[in-house]
């Protein structure tokens, strides 16, 4: 069945597309610096995971440290079993 247009999963909307050098809302927590170095030019992509969780996946080009973190979340990094549905 074709996906309707402004709707994602569960009828949810979907989440507009943005730039990864030039974010656009506040940071979300967890996401302000890189937790391996400490560097703060990381990459930041907004995606939806399969659960249906909003979440952003953050990368760190000087060390290559990766992790997600829940949109709403603490702050904390998601563990890979749950952003990979494992």
């Amino acid at each position: 069945m074709a996906r309707r247009r402004g709707a994602g999963r569960a009828g949810q909307p979907v989440e507009p597309l943005g730039s990864m050098s030039q974010p656009t809302g506040p940071l979300v927590a967890g996401t302000e610096s890189c937790l391996k170095c400490g560097a703060s030019e990381l990459t930041r992509i907004r995606m939806t995971l399969t659960d249906g969780r909003p979440a952003v996946f953050v990368s760190c080009p000087a060390c290559e440290q990766t992790n997600w973190f829940a949109l709403e979340g603490d702050g904390v990094p998601l563990d890979r079993s749950e952003v990979l549905g494992n």
